[in-house]
């Protein structure tokens, strides 16, 4: 009776041991797979074809390792062998498919395969299962509008690059690329991919301005939203890259009509009592203002001929003092007319051998017009004059302050002065 006790025990314990054994041979095996499937199935790993397709024999049901075999299949297709390693690709990319029939990736996979037999009518229709899938995806409305632009087929391409750049604005100018060479240059397709969006629609502006399209480009930048403009830095590098181009004239406009300036004054110097804050990037035709090792450039919110502020020169007292480009303005005229500018500037403790002129001058040639010098010591408000005609050859001028040393050496310059009022009128 003890005897049969033990080998009942004895064989409970084998079959428990052999139970476990089977088990751990099981999980053994099913770890081992997935890891051999996501060593295969990695896109990173650089597996060749023979090794992938062996996987794929050994692991059928591993969509990951068929999506890879069919990626390997199109990288690797030779000239001689372009069909044959095309149906193997789409072979691969339809069994991927059917075991993973709810993954996007696997029908983009698939497309690609389709195309690359020639069969766009069927990349189409796996990238429109693709999309219902993953309909915000920015990739799939990105490979759907390209292929349909091969399918001739511009008009519903344009509603997937729209798509594109409403899900990813940084896709704009590859898109507007895209629609601008298929339809040959079509504004009016340019500005349907750009949507009503003010920051894509001020993209546009910046590429039409790129494809030589000014009008086109002034038009579209005027047409958003004030605002808008006013708040997007993207407005002031538009500004410049149609200064850059020559259209200075249409920049000044626009400009005109962004910050406000229209109507603000008669005179042709914009803020030339520095009251109003030069805005961040719309200084264009605006005070453009910088201090250097000679000289500390500022706005006085304590000292002014009329109003509030003045600009503040400070001079470090450094030898052969120089101002060229510290204090300028960019501004319009008309070409061959009369001019007075008028200005007010004010001196304290100011050593120098010569004083700092108020220049007018044309940024297109070497014609220029200059003040007196500003006195040397401590002087309240006078006035300083210029009176010039304006070339005939350009409407820009620029309106600087500046010293220019007439020797490679001289004394150096300290003291303060302060500039306020500056005014520019047509001379009756």
């Amino acid at each position: 009776m003890v005897l049969k006790i033990n080998l009942d025990s004895l064989a409970s314990r084998v079959a428990v041991i052999l139970l476990a054994v089977t088990v751990c041979g099981l999980l053994s095996y099913v770890v081992f797979s997935q890891f051999i499937i996501g060593v295969m199935g990695n896109p990173l790993r650089g597996m060749n074809r023979e090794m992938i397709a062996t996987a794929a024999e050994y692991f059928p049901h591993s969509a990951r390792i068929q999506a890879r075999l069919a990626d390997r299949e199109m990288a690797e297709i030779e000239g001689t062998d372009y069909e044959s390693g095309v149906a193997r690709a789409e072979a691969a990319a339809t069994r991927a498919v059917n075991l993973s029939p709810w993954d996007y990736g696997m029908r983009l996979l698939l497309a690609s395969a389709k195309e690359m037999k020639g069969d766009r009518a069927g990349a189409e229709q796996s990238l429109l299962e693709a999309l219902r899938l993953a309909p915000n995806y920015t990739e799939v409305h990105w490979r759907l509008a390209n292929l349909l632009v091969r399918e001739d087929k511009l008009d519903e391409a344009v509603g997937e690059f729209r798509a594109t750049v409403a899900s990813d604005s940084t896709m704009l100018p590859v898109a507007l690329d895209a629609v601008w060479a298929a339809s040959g240059g079509e504004v009016g397709v340019a500005e349907a991919v750009a949507g009503s969006d003010p920051a894509t629609r001020l993209g546009l502006a910046q590429f039409l301005l790129k494809q030589s399209q000014a009008p086109e480009a002034t038009r579209v930048f005027s047409s958003i939203d004030h605002k808008a403009r006013l708040a997007s830095p993207e407005s002031g590098a538009f500004l410049d890259a149609l200064i850059a181009a020559g259209q200075v004239e249409l920049a000044h406009s626009l400009w005109a009509d962004l910050v406000g300036s229209g109507n603000a004054n008669q005179s042709l110097v914009w803020n030339g009592s520095f009251e109003s804050e030069v805005l961040k990037g719309l200084a264009q035709f605006d005070w453009v203002l910088g201090s250097s090792d000679y000289a500390r450039v500022m706005i006085d919110p304590g000292v002014a001929h009329t109003g509030a502020r003045s600009l503040r020169i400070d001079f470090a007292g450094r030898d052969t003092t120089r101002l060229d480009g510290e204090v300028k303005q960019l501004m319009m005229v008309r070409p061959g007319t009369s001019y007075r500018l008028e200005c007010y500037v004010k001196t304290e403790g100011l050593v120098t051998p010569e004083g700092p002129r108020v220049v007018v001058t044309s940024p297109a040639s070497s014609w220029s017009a200059a003040s007196d010098p500003v006195a040397a010591g401590s002087n309240d408000w006078r006035q300083l004059t210029v009176d010039f005609t304006a070339p005939a050859t350009s409407p820009i001028l620029l309106v600087a302050v500046k010293r220019i040393p007439k020797f490679s050496y001289d004394d150096p310059t300290r003291g303060t002065l302060w500039l306020d009022d500056f005014v520019i009128k047509e001379k009756l």
